[in-house]
Protein backbone atom coordinates (compact mmCIF):
# COMPACT_ATOMS: atom_id res chain seq x y z
CA UNK A 1 0.00 0.00 0.00
CA UNK A 2 1.23 3.95 -0.54
CA UNK A 3 1.42 5.83 2.18
CA UNK A 4 -1.71 8.63 2.42
CA UNK A 5 -1.08 11.98 2.44
CA UNK A 6 -2.29 14.24 5.09
CA UNK A 7 -4.88 15.60 3.43
CA UNK A 8 -5.50 12.33 1.05
CA UNK A 9 -5.46 14.70 -1.80
CA UNK A 10 -4.68 13.27 -5.23
CA UNK A 11 -1.87 13.16 -6.69
CA UNK A 12 -1.67 13.67 -10.79
CA UNK A 13 1.61 12.08 -12.78
CA UNK A 14 2.28 12.38 -16.54
CA UNK A 15 4.89 12.10 -18.94
CA UNK A 16 3.82 14.67 -21.41
CA UNK A 17 6.03 17.33 -20.80
CA UNK A 18 9.22 15.02 -20.79
CA UNK A 19 11.41 14.61 -23.87
CA UNK A 20 10.62 11.22 -25.52
CA UNK A 21 13.51 9.41 -24.66
CA UNK A 22 13.28 10.05 -21.14
CA UNK A 23 9.18 8.66 -20.80
CA UNK A 24 10.17 5.07 -20.17
CA UNK A 25 12.74 5.54 -18.01
CA UNK A 26 10.86 8.00 -15.89
CA UNK A 27 7.53 5.71 -15.85
CA UNK A 28 9.60 2.42 -14.97
CA UNK A 29 11.23 3.90 -11.71
CA UNK A 30 9.06 6.80 -10.51
CA UNK A 31 5.56 4.25 -10.91
CA UNK A 32 5.96 1.37 -12.29
CA UNK A 33 8.91 -0.42 -9.62
CA UNK A 34 8.21 2.48 -7.17
CA UNK A 35 4.66 2.35 -6.79
CA UNK A 36 2.89 -0.47 -8.61
CA UNK A 37 5.91 -3.52 -8.09
CA UNK A 38 5.62 -3.61 -11.86
CA UNK A 39 8.59 -4.17 -14.44
CA UNK A 40 7.94 -1.90 -17.77
CA UNK A 41 8.38 -3.32 -21.21
CA UNK A 42 8.41 -0.81 -24.68
CA UNK A 43 5.98 -1.48 -27.06
CA UNK A 44 7.92 -1.54 -30.27
CA UNK A 45 7.08 1.54 -32.97
CA UNK A 46 5.10 3.32 -30.28
CA UNK A 47 5.89 6.49 -28.71
CA UNK A 48 5.19 5.50 -24.61
CA UNK A 49 2.95 7.74 -22.72
CA UNK A 50 1.33 7.52 -19.58
CA UNK A 51 -0.72 10.12 -16.80
CA UNK A 52 -2.02 8.71 -13.77
CA UNK A 53 -3.96 9.73 -10.95
CA UNK A 54 -3.68 8.25 -7.57
CA UNK A 55 -5.68 8.84 -4.67
CA UNK A 56 -4.28 6.59 -1.08
CA UNK A 57 -7.18 6.22 1.32
CA UNK A 58 -6.62 4.26 4.77
CA UNK A 59 -6.48 0.62 3.03
CA UNK A 60 -7.07 1.27 0.19
CA UNK A 61 -5.32 3.09 -3.28
CA UNK A 62 -6.83 4.03 -6.03
CA UNK A 63 -5.06 4.92 -9.66
CA UNK A 64 -7.23 6.14 -12.54
CA UNK A 65 -3.95 5.40 -15.21
CA UNK A 66 -4.27 5.68 -19.03
CA UNK A 67 -1.25 4.63 -20.95
CA UNK A 68 0.43 3.66 -24.61
CA UNK A 69 3.23 1.79 -26.11
CA UNK A 70 4.35 0.16 -22.78
CA UNK A 71 3.28 -3.18 -21.61
CA UNK A 72 3.93 -4.58 -17.96
CA UNK A 73 5.21 -7.49 -15.80
CA UNK A 74 5.47 -8.80 -12.14
CA UNK A 75 8.57 -9.84 -11.41
CA UNK A 76 9.33 -12.28 -8.52
CA UNK A 77 12.16 -9.30 -7.31
CA UNK A 78 9.50 -6.76 -7.46
CA UNK A 79 7.30 -8.87 -5.37
CA UNK A 80 6.48 -7.31 -1.98
CA UNK A 81 3.17 -7.48 -0.77
CA UNK A 82 0.13 -9.61 -0.76
CA UNK A 83 -2.27 -6.62 -1.97
CA UNK A 84 -5.18 -7.73 -4.36
CA UNK A 85 -5.61 -5.30 -7.55
CA UNK A 86 -8.93 -5.17 -9.29
CA UNK A 87 -8.08 -3.94 -12.16
CA UNK A 88 -11.32 -2.37 -14.48
CA UNK A 89 -10.81 -1.45 -17.93
CA UNK A 90 -12.08 1.66 -18.68
CA UNK A 91 -10.84 1.92 -22.79
CA UNK A 92 -9.33 -0.54 -24.79
CA UNK A 93 -8.42 -4.47 -24.43
CA UNK A 94 -5.27 -6.14 -22.99
CA UNK A 95 -5.27 -9.85 -21.72
CA UNK A 96 -3.72 -10.83 -18.27
CA UNK A 97 -1.88 -13.87 -17.05
CA UNK A 98 -1.24 -15.41 -13.39
CA UNK A 99 -1.20 -18.78 -11.74
CA UNK A 100 -1.80 -19.98 -14.84
CA UNK A 101 -4.70 -18.77 -15.91
CA UNK A 102 -5.45 -15.94 -19.04
CA UNK A 103 -7.97 -13.53 -18.77
CA UNK A 104 -8.80 -10.90 -21.17
CA UNK A 105 -10.90 -7.74 -20.57
CA UNK A 106 -12.59 -5.17 -22.54
CA UNK A 107 -14.19 -1.89 -21.55
CA UNK A 108 -16.17 -1.98 -18.59
CA UNK A 109 -15.00 -5.55 -17.76
CA UNK A 110 -12.22 -6.36 -14.98
CA UNK A 111 -10.20 -9.03 -12.91
CA UNK A 112 -8.87 -9.43 -10.00
CA UNK A 113 -4.85 -10.05 -9.86
CA UNK A 114 -2.36 -10.62 -6.73
CA UNK A 115 0.09 -8.77 -6.02
CA UNK A 116 2.04 -11.81 -4.16
CA UNK A 117 2.25 -13.26 -7.57
CA UNK A 118 4.07 -12.86 -10.67
CA UNK A 119 2.07 -12.35 -14.10
CA UNK A 120 1.85 -9.83 -16.92
CA UNK A 121 -0.40 -8.18 -19.22
CA UNK A 122 -0.46 -7.58 -23.15
CA UNK A 123 -1.81 -4.65 -24.85
CA UNK A 124 -4.73 -5.92 -27.04
CA UNK A 125 -5.10 -2.27 -28.47
CA UNK A 126 -2.56 0.75 -28.32
CA UNK A 127 -4.63 3.26 -26.03
CA UNK A 128 -5.94 2.03 -22.66
CA UNK A 129 -7.45 3.24 -19.83
CA UNK A 130 -7.90 1.22 -16.35
CA UNK A 131 -8.82 1.69 -12.78
CA UNK A 132 -6.36 -0.62 -10.31
CA UNK A 133 -8.14 -0.56 -7.37
CA UNK A 134 -5.38 -2.07 -4.37
CA UNK A 135 -6.64 -3.70 -1.39
CA UNK A 136 -4.49 -5.67 1.46
CA UNK A 137 -5.15 -9.47 1.47
CA UNK A 138 -6.02 -9.26 5.33
CA UNK A 139 -9.04 -6.63 4.22
CA UNK A 140 -10.26 -7.94 1.44
CA UNK A 141 -10.08 -12.05 2.00
CA UNK A 142 -12.39 -11.79 4.92
CA UNK A 143 -15.16 -10.11 2.69
CA UNK A 144 -14.82 -12.98 -0.61
CA UNK A 145 -15.96 -16.71 -0.05
CA UNK A 146 -12.64 -17.88 -1.92
CA UNK A 147 -10.40 -14.88 -3.10
CA UNK A 148 -7.78 -17.34 -4.36
CA UNK A 149 -9.98 -18.92 -6.94
CA UNK A 150 -11.31 -15.43 -8.15
CA UNK A 151 -7.75 -14.49 -8.66
CA UNK A 152 -7.42 -14.15 -13.16
CA UNK A 153 -11.11 -14.69 -13.38
CA UNK A 154 -13.33 -12.36 -15.49
CA UNK A 155 -16.09 -10.07 -14.37
CA UNK A 156 -18.48 -8.89 -16.75
CA UNK A 157 -19.50 -5.35 -17.21
CA UNK A 158 -23.24 -6.33 -16.15
CA UNK A 159 -21.88 -6.57 -12.29
CA UNK A 160 -24.08 -4.04 -10.89
CA UNK A 161 -21.49 -3.62 -7.93
CA UNK A 162 -18.65 -3.03 -10.66
CA UNK A 163 -20.62 -0.05 -12.31
CA UNK A 164 -21.32 1.57 -9.51
CA UNK A 165 -17.44 0.99 -8.13
CA UNK A 166 -16.72 2.85 -11.62
CA UNK A 167 -18.57 5.50 -10.80
CA UNK A 168 -17.81 6.15 -7.46
CA UNK A 169 -13.88 5.70 -7.90
CA UNK A 170 -14.42 8.54 -10.67
CA UNK A 171 -15.61 10.61 -8.43
CA UNK A 172 -12.23 10.48 -6.14
CA UNK A 173 -10.60 11.06 -9.45
CA UNK A 174 -12.45 14.16 -10.28
CA UNK A 175 -11.29 15.51 -6.52
CA UNK A 176 -9.33 18.90 -6.65
CA UNK A 177 -8.79 18.60 -2.69
CA UNK A 178 -8.06 16.30 -0.22
CA UNK A 179 -10.51 14.84 1.88
CA UNK A 180 -10.92 15.09 5.57
CA UNK A 181 -9.83 12.04 7.38
CA UNK A 182 -13.96 10.40 8.18
CA UNK A 183 -14.56 10.92 4.60
CA UNK A 184 -11.81 9.45 3.54
CA UNK A 185 -12.30 6.58 5.73
CA UNK A 186 -15.74 6.24 4.96
CA UNK A 187 -14.92 6.59 1.10
CA UNK A 188 -12.12 3.57 1.66
CA UNK A 189 -14.86 1.58 3.50
CA UNK A 190 -17.52 2.11 0.33
CA UNK A 191 -14.72 0.97 -2.33
CA UNK A 192 -13.86 -2.28 -0.15
CA UNK A 193 -17.25 -3.06 0.19
CA UNK A 194 -17.72 -2.56 -4.04
CA UNK A 195 -15.16 -4.38 -4.50
CA UNK A 196 -15.93 -7.09 -2.39
CA UNK A 197 -19.79 -7.38 -3.95
CA UNK A 198 -18.00 -7.05 -7.44
CA UNK A 199 -15.54 -10.13 -6.81
CA UNK A 200 -18.87 -12.33 -5.12
CA UNK A 201 -18.82 -11.74 -1.07
CA UNK A 202 -19.78 -13.71 1.81
CA UNK A 203 -23.41 -13.91 2.59
CA UNK A 204 -23.02 -12.19 5.55
CA UNK A 205 -20.15 -9.56 3.87
CA UNK A 206 -22.81 -9.05 1.12
CA UNK A 207 -25.60 -7.87 3.40
CA UNK A 208 -23.09 -5.69 5.32
CA UNK A 209 -21.83 -4.26 2.10
CA UNK A 210 -25.57 -3.69 0.29
CA UNK A 211 -26.06 -1.32 3.62
CA UNK A 212 -23.26 0.77 3.11
CA UNK A 213 -20.82 1.01 0.20
CA UNK A 214 -23.42 -0.40 -2.77
CA UNK A 215 -26.25 2.24 -1.00
CA UNK A 216 -23.41 5.11 -0.83
CA UNK A 217 -22.68 4.62 -4.28
CA UNK A 218 -25.90 4.74 -5.46
CA UNK A 219 -27.11 7.93 -3.79
CA UNK A 220 -23.26 9.60 -5.18
CA UNK A 221 -24.63 8.30 -9.30
CA UNK A 222 -28.30 9.54 -8.46
CA UNK A 223 -27.17 12.38 -7.63
CA UNK A 224 -24.52 12.47 -10.65
CA UNK A 225 -27.98 12.03 -12.74
CA UNK A 226 -30.10 15.00 -11.51
CA UNK A 227 -27.10 17.38 -11.01
CA UNK A 228 -26.66 16.48 -15.26
CA UNK A 229 -30.48 15.92 -16.08
CA UNK A 230 -31.75 19.96 -13.70
CA UNK A 231 -33.06 21.51 -16.90
CA UNK A 232 -35.53 18.21 -17.32
CA UNK A 233 -38.83 19.12 -16.65
CA UNK A 234 -39.78 15.73 -16.17
CA UNK A 235 -37.20 14.95 -13.57
CA UNK A 236 -39.04 12.90 -11.46
CA UNK A 237 -38.11 10.32 -9.04
CA UNK A 238 -40.02 7.47 -10.85
CA UNK A 239 -37.85 8.50 -14.25
CA UNK A 240 -34.80 8.84 -12.36
CA UNK A 241 -35.56 5.33 -10.38
CA UNK A 242 -36.51 3.67 -13.70
CA UNK A 243 -32.53 4.74 -15.38
CA UNK A 244 -30.97 3.32 -12.10
CA UNK A 245 -33.62 -0.10 -12.51
CA UNK A 246 -34.74 0.76 -8.71
CA UNK A 247 -37.76 1.34 -7.07
CA UNK A 248 -38.85 5.09 -6.39
CA UNK A 249 -39.22 4.12 -2.37
CA UNK A 250 -35.49 3.06 -2.85
CA UNK A 251 -34.80 6.15 -4.34
CA UNK A 252 -36.55 8.48 -1.55
CA UNK A 253 -34.62 6.41 1.26
CA UNK A 254 -31.27 6.42 0.23
CA UNK A 255 -32.38 10.56 0.57
CA UNK A 256 -33.66 9.52 3.85
CA UNK A 257 -30.62 8.55 4.93
CA UNK A 258 -29.17 12.02 4.79
CA UNK A 259 -32.18 13.58 6.66
CA UNK A 260 -33.64 15.03 3.50
CA UNK A 261 -35.65 14.21 -0.01
CA UNK A 262 -35.09 14.02 -3.34
CA UNK A 263 -37.63 16.91 -4.28
CA UNK A 264 -35.33 19.01 -1.47
CA UNK A 265 -32.27 17.84 -3.30
CA UNK A 266 -33.66 18.91 -6.61
CA UNK A 267 -34.99 22.08 -5.92
CA UNK A 268 -31.58 23.08 -4.12
CA UNK A 269 -29.91 22.07 -7.07
CA UNK A 270 -32.17 24.06 -8.91
CA UNK A 271 -31.70 27.42 -7.06
CA UNK A 272 -28.10 27.02 -6.59
CA UNK A 273 -27.68 26.80 -10.48
CA UNK A 274 -29.80 29.70 -10.83
CA UNK A 275 -27.66 31.73 -8.28
CA UNK A 276 -24.66 30.72 -10.20
CA UNK A 277 -26.25 31.42 -13.30
CA UNK A 278 -27.22 35.02 -12.06
CA UNK A 279 -23.92 35.92 -10.92
CA UNK A 280 -22.04 34.92 -14.41
CA UNK A 281 -21.46 37.52 -16.45
CA UNK A 282 -21.62 35.78 -19.52
CA UNK A 283 -25.30 35.32 -18.77
CA UNK A 284 -25.94 38.79 -18.29
CA UNK A 285 -28.04 38.93 -21.27
CA UNK A 286 -30.50 36.54 -19.51
CA UNK A 287 -33.86 37.24 -18.63
CA UNK A 288 -34.87 36.09 -14.96
CA UNK A 289 -37.65 34.05 -16.25
CA UNK A 290 -35.16 32.60 -19.13
CA UNK A 291 -32.57 31.54 -16.11
CA UNK A 292 -35.60 29.85 -14.59
CA UNK A 293 -36.92 27.72 -16.74
CA UNK A 294 -33.90 27.05 -18.06
CA UNK A 295 -32.79 25.18 -14.55
CA UNK A 296 -35.79 23.03 -14.85
CA UNK A 297 -38.56 25.50 -13.29
CA UNK A 298 -41.69 25.97 -14.74
CA UNK A 299 -43.31 27.91 -12.50
CA UNK A 300 -42.02 31.15 -11.70
CA UNK A 301 -44.21 32.60 -8.75
CA UNK A 302 -42.72 28.97 -7.21
CA UNK A 303 -38.90 30.01 -8.65
CA UNK A 304 -39.17 33.23 -6.98
CA UNK A 305 -40.30 32.34 -3.67
CA UNK A 306 -38.26 29.57 -3.19
CA UNK A 307 -35.31 31.56 -4.08
CA UNK A 308 -35.65 34.29 -2.29
CA UNK A 309 -36.64 32.00 0.94
CA UNK A 310 -32.81 30.52 0.41
CA UNK A 311 -31.22 33.71 -0.42
CA UNK A 312 -32.98 36.28 1.22
CA UNK A 313 -33.39 38.39 -2.03
CA UNK A 314 -34.97 38.07 -5.05
CA UNK A 315 -33.06 37.00 -8.56
CA UNK A 316 -33.47 40.56 -9.52
CA UNK A 317 -31.84 41.70 -6.50
CA UNK A 318 -28.89 39.05 -6.84
CA UNK A 319 -27.63 40.51 -10.51
CA UNK A 320 -28.46 43.73 -9.50
CA UNK A 321 -26.31 43.86 -6.49
CA UNK A 322 -23.64 41.91 -8.44
CA UNK A 323 -23.67 44.24 -11.65
CA UNK A 324 -23.38 46.98 -9.19
CA UNK A 325 -20.42 46.04 -6.79
CA UNK A 326 -18.61 44.39 -10.07
CA UNK A 327 -18.20 47.76 -11.18
CA UNK A 328 -16.71 48.81 -8.11
CA UNK A 329 -14.22 45.74 -7.75
CA UNK A 330 -16.60 44.77 -4.24
CA UNK A 331 -16.67 40.78 -4.18
CA UNK A 332 -20.56 39.74 -2.93
CA UNK A 333 -21.04 36.79 -0.73
CA UNK A 334 -24.46 35.54 -0.78
CA UNK A 335 -25.70 32.37 1.41
CA UNK A 336 -24.50 29.48 -0.02
CA UNK A 337 -27.73 26.23 0.12
CA UNK A 338 -26.46 23.49 2.47
CA UNK A 339 -23.77 20.91 1.46
CA UNK A 340 -25.74 18.89 -1.48
CA UNK A 341 -22.70 16.66 -2.87
CA UNK A 342 -21.69 14.71 0.10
Amino acid sequence: MISSNAGFAPTRLSTDSLPERDRLEFWREAIARGVAKLEVDPVPDHLPSARMTLVALPGVDIACLSDSGMCYRRTPDLIDSDDLLLVVALAGARTMKQLGRKVTTCAGEATLLSCAETGHAIPRELQRRRLDIRIPYNVLSPMVGDVEDAICRPIPSTVDALRLLVGYAAALDDLDIGLTPSLALSAATHIQDLVALSIGATRDAAAIARGRGLRAARLKAIKADILGNLGQHDLTVSNVALRHRITPRYVQMLFETEGRTFSSFVLDQRLSRAHQLLTDPDHAGWTVSAIAFEVGFGDLSYFHRTFRRLYGATPADIRRGTRQDSGNGIEVRTPIPRDVTQ
